[in-house]
């Protein structure tokens, strides 16, 4: 299964194929804060500040899901 979720600043959508949902928005939340940080990003945004136990949750609520790749959608 595809799970998806955007980028808390730019709004670019990062997506994960998985079985586990929850491990896909841990895995999710690790790429977003990748990209925060290599695109000098991160100190900007506030959405994902909270630690990755609260924040994948936050993630896990918010994802969609798919049996197909996201249109448009950035692989990890």
């Amino acid at each position: 299964m595809y799970y998806s979720h955007q980028c808390s600043y730019c709004h670019k959508v990062f997506y994960v194929y998985e079985n586990d949902k929850y491990k896909a928005s841990e895995m999710l939340y690790d790429i977003i804060k990748k990209h925060l940080k290599e695109y000098e990003e991160d100190h900007k945004e506030y959405k994902f500040d909270d630690g990755k136990s609260e924040d994948s949750l936050e993630i896990f609520n918010g994802m969609t899901t798919s049996s197909h790749k996201p249109p448009g959608g950035y692989d990890k």
